[in-house]
């Protein structure tokens, strides 16, 4: 699989096998990409793309999905970031720093393996 070793977190990757999963490098991260669908983005960048004071850097796994599934979701991913973007787009974050970094990102891994609809857009 193209750019496999270059990904961060990449122990996401084994809960994806049998899935046909593309990765794209992006704007200082890395899309996983389904059917089509862009399902997570993994980021541990060391410096940011546009400085701003007073804001850590965000390193963790973004899970994408859209409104109409964030109030399940907050079931599975109670303690993660809900972050809205526009058209009913949304980010679930998971920072590297919580305790459930590495469960709710198998979770997530599990979720797209499954072919649950509530992830990926």
């Amino acid at each position: 699989m193209k750019y496999a070793e270059k990904v961060p977190y990449n122990f996401v990757l084994d809960y994806l096998t049998g899935v046909d999963i593309v990765i794209k490098p992006m704007f200082g991260f890395y899309g996983l990409y389904t059917g089509g669908k862009l399902c997570l983005a993994l980021i541990k960048r060391e410096k940011p793309l546009i400085r701003r004071e007073k804001e850590p850097l965000q390193k963790g796994v973004y899970i994408a999905t859209m409104a109409e599934h964030v109030e399940s979701l907050k079931k599975e991913f109670s303690a993660a970031e809900f972050e809205v973007l526009k058209a009913g787009k949304i980010w679930i974050f998971v920072s590297e720093t919580m305790a459930e970094f590495e469960e709710y990102a198998v979770r997530a891994c599990e979720l797209i393996a499954a072919g649950d609809v509530r992830i990926g857009r």
